[in-house]
């Protein structure tokens, strides 16, 4: 088959898979039209999805609020909770009485260990992470001075994300272990 013959085919199934055949006009006002569209509802995302994105975005947050050792973002609480949210508070308001911010962001690889079910309904995740934070390291406000004796690497993390009654994820608690734990 040339070329133009295999473009010629390629058009015309184009045009018997469209919506209409050429030279078909629209439908008037007042008329139904009889090619049919099928809508697919979006899949449920599972609770195991809600809660690493959670997660995820919990070190995201805190990473922005650390460039400036800001304790009270507000995107905190949108991700943490409990004693996970009075760590990273009480950690940025350290930094911040110290003079130091914190830059870069930390690389996560989270892995869902186990799940926690009530009445057939996913309550609670548990995560463990083998965090990076080479990337993200402490400097002096105002400067790209290091922060003393410090360095970053590979962490053990665990951590619990629970379902909220709003409805949203929100991590409840969180260990990091020293450089090297992973």
């Amino acid at each position: 088959m040339t070329t133009t013959a295999r473009v010629a085919t390629i058009l015309g199934l184009v045009a018997l898979t469209s919506c209409g055949a050429p030279g078909d006009a629209p439908p008037t006002p007042g008329t139904t039209s009889t090619s049919t569209t099928t809508s697919l509802a979006p899949l449920p995302v599972p609770p195991e999805r809600k809660a690493v994105d959670a997660y995820l975005a919990m070190w995201r947050e805190m990473a922005a609020a650390g460039e400036t050792s800001n304790s009270e973002a507000p995107g905190l609480a949108q991700h943490a909770t409990g004693d996970a949210l009075v760590v990273i508070k009480n950690s940025l308001a350290e930094d911040d009485r110290k003079g130091l911010v914190t830059k870069g962001s930390p690389k996560s690889d989270p892995q869902v260990t186990n799940v926690d079910r009530s009445d057939g309904v996913v309550k609670v995740v548990k995560i463990r992470d083998c965090g990076d934070d080479s990337t993200w390291l402490k400097y002096r406000k105002g400067t790209n001075e290091p922060a003393d004796g410090q360095g970053g690497g590979r962490r053990s993390i665990l951590a619990e994300v629970k379902a909220q009654p709003d409805g949203q994820w929100r991590v409840t608690r969180f260990a990091v272990q020293g450089v090297g734990s992973c």
